[in-house]
């Protein structure tokens, strides 16, 4: 059943997609999918910027939530960074929401990375880091201690 996910992941997730940000296209690719379980079934969403021109998306719901590595062609400044943000999440939610919908009736573990379309090593670290604290069943998040 696994397949079935990791075949959604491949279709709907591995492509690029370009965007005019004022009057400059921007070609963001793919590079990577992460689906994770969670205890929490609240909906909600993050970027992790890993480099300039390399960031994570993160989509909570269901029960789950799904990393998406991005790489773009160049650096977007804050202000392009939420306008291409909302398209990107605009056009993303149906695609996650499927995957979402499909793992909920098949998937049985805690977490997988399910498309890897040439990550660069930063991506790949992050990714990992990840996929080890979700099968530990630790927070995703860097814990930090008071100076």
């Amino acid at each position: 059943m696994r397949n079935e996910l990791y075949s959604i992941a491949r279709r709907e997730f591995a492509e690029d997609l370009i965007f005019e940000v004022g009057e400059t296209p921007v070609t963001l690719s793919i590079k990577g999918l992460l689906l994770a379980r969670v205890e929490n079934e609240g909906y909600n969403f993050s970027f992790f910027e890993i480099t300039e021109t390399e960031t994570v998306l993160a989509v909570q719901m269901k029960g789950f939530i799904v990393y998406i590595a991005i790489e773009s062609d160049e650096e977007l400044d804050e202000e392009e960074y939420a306008e291409v943000g909302k398209t990107l999440l605009e056009h993303l939610t149906p695609k996650i929401a499927l995957l979402m919908t499909r793992a909920e009736k098949l998937y049985d573990g805690k977490a997988d990375i399910l498309l890897d379309d040439g990550m660069s090593p930063e991506l790949k670290e992050f990714f990992y880091s990840l996929l080890l604290r979700h099968r530990q069943g630790r927070s995703p998040y860097e814990q930090t201690e008071v100076a």
